[in-house]
């Protein structure tokens, strides 16, 4: 679908350093037109799913994306990020030279290299091709999804991690679920039923972690607590309907599970053990998400030394009646 050359397409400092093809983790699939958005070089590329034309929809001179992208409900606005590419250049390379020099305190550090990064947020009419700025931004921000046709949901704040939500005229900012004793959101998915995130508590070299449903309606939430044995990274899974409540963890070990019975005796399920990151980086999310047929688990595995796209079948699974809604 895509001939990406781009010298430099990783994503750090979230993912593997140098790598050359497509912007990492960057591209966004438009189901009711059809298309696939990505970014190589200094533009916004398109392919057709059907007819695999590609055709230019940008072009940014000196900018470069820095955040996950995302399609309106409606299909009708592409959402990005993207920042001046000297800068993010520039701190890039102080990161990793201090990195490298074990001179890098990451819980500090790592937030007042945020700070250094300034970006903008901007949508696209797919139809017309027209450009329009929602927000300028003094710190970096690196997730991006719709709410609704009008809403954007965010990650992160300045100065700590969460989530926040704006207009597409970029009015109404609005935090969202701010840090608590449970700690601090690091990830959500947009479901039917609400946005489903997890949080994390650091403690020295553990975590502990909490799955949350966010109401963006009512502006409330409900939390429960991960089983202790779950003390590093979690990724929320993506159900559309919000129904089916899996994630990965990686840790000592790295796994999809799947959450049952989350307000009574919670249960997990291994769903799948998955081979650790790569020494050398982490080059990839699973990002597990349920396809739209209900009966696959997709995701992304390290097998033969490269990420691949792999699918589980959850069939079994999907339609339980033991998990949010259980009481």
């Amino acid at each position: 679908m895509t001939d990406g050359h781009t010298a430099d397409a990783g994503w750090g400092v979230w993912c593997e350093w140098r790598l050359q093809g497509i912007y990492n983790h960057l591209s966004s699939l438009n189901p009711v037109k059809r298309e696939v958005y990505y970014f190589q070089d200094e533009e916004i590329c398109c392919t057709g799913l059907d007819t695999l034309v590609k055709r230019q929809v940008l072009h940014l001179p000196n900018r470069v994306p820095i955040a996950q992208t995302n399609f309106s409900p409606d299909g009708r606005f592409f959402g990005f990020i993207h920042a001046d590419r000297a800068t993010l250049q520039r701190e890039l390379a102080d990161y990793e030279v201090r990195h490298n020099m074990d001179q890098f305190d990451w819980m500090h550090d790592h937030q007042v290299w945020r700070n250094r990064i300034p970006c903008t947020i901007a949508i696209i009419d797919t139809a017309t091709g027209a450009y329009r700025e929602v927000r300028q931004l003094d710190h970096d921000a690196h997730h991006l999804l719709f709410l609704d046709n009008e809403r954007l949901l965010l990650n992160h704040p300045k100065n700590n991690n969460g989530m926040w939500s704006i207009r597409l005229d970029g009015s109404d900012y609005r935090r969202l679920r701010p840090p608590d004793p449970h700690g601090t959101i690091c990830h959500q998915v947009v479901t039917a039923r609400g946005i489903f995130y997890e949080t994390v508590k650091r403690a020295g070299e553990g975590r502990s972690n909490w799955l949350g449903c966010y109401d963006p309606l009512r502006h409330t939430f409900e939390e429960v607590p991960l089983p202790e044995s779950l003390d590093s990274y979690v990724h929320t899974g993506f159900d559309p309907t919000g129904k089916f409540h899996f994630f990965e963890h990686h840790g000592k070990t790295h796994e999809l599970l799947s959450l049952h019975q989350p307000f009574g005796a919670p249960v997990l399920k291994y769903l799948r053990t998955l081979p650790p990151y790569p020494k050398h980086g982490q080059r990839f999310h699973a990002h597990p998400f349920l396809a739209l047929d209900r009966n696959w688990l997709i995701h992304t595995e390290v097998i033969d030394g490269l990420a691949q796209i792999c699918a589980l079948d959850v069939r079994d699974l999907v339609d339980r009646p033991d998990y949010w809604d259980l009481r």
